[in-house]
């Protein structure tokens, strides 16, 4: 029996839906097929520039970082305490947004970035607001670890791209 093939949108079909759905984003595709965006969001109170990577080979779902203002934990807190974050731990900095469960399947190839992550992406702000007001992290999730493990082979390609652009 034939595995079933995987679908996926095509980078350009990722680089036009965002052109489309999210116009003050700025995106590109690197030399080595990487996409990369960087644009405004505004979940509720604060305005961020977050910066969203993905390669459609070598990383199995978008990797999304919070560019300006920079994440921060709670007053007395550690940066590796902010709740769904994928820890960075070099550069804490880059950490990314776990919006996703890897388990659950909630993204594939076939989705677009433009209708999932964006907005998962500004779920996951406000919630962080939420957080910083409240100190319990009150959005549904998977587990109850603060900090998420990135799979070996998306460290490496995340990494990569960092180093490279951002």
């Amino acid at each position: 029996m034939k595995a079933e093939p995987v679908l996926r949108r095509s980078p350009d079909a990722q680089l036009t839906a965002m052109r489309r759905q999210w116009p003050d984003f700025e995106g590109r595709r690197l030399g080595d097929g990487t996409l990369v965006w960087q644009g405004p969001l505004r979940p509720k109170a604060q305005l961020y520039t977050i910066f969203i990577c993905w390669h459609p080979v070598t990383m199995s779902l978008p990797y999304v970082i919070v560019d300006d203002p920079p994440l921060r934990p709670r007053p007395g807190g550690a940066f590796a305490e902010i709740p769904h974050l994928i820890f960075y731990a070099e550069k804490p900095e880059q950490s990314g947004l776990c919006l996703f469960d890897p388990e659950g399947r909630e993204w594939s190839p076939a989705d677009l970035i433009a209708e999932t992550t964006v907005l998962w992406t500004a779920e996951w702000l406000t919630y962080y607001e939420l957080w910083h007001m409240t100190g319990e992290w009150l959005a549904p999730g998977v587990g109850y670890e603060s900090v998420a493990r990135m799979m070996r082979a998306d460290a490496k390609a995340v990494k990569a791209v960092l180093d490279d652009v951002h």
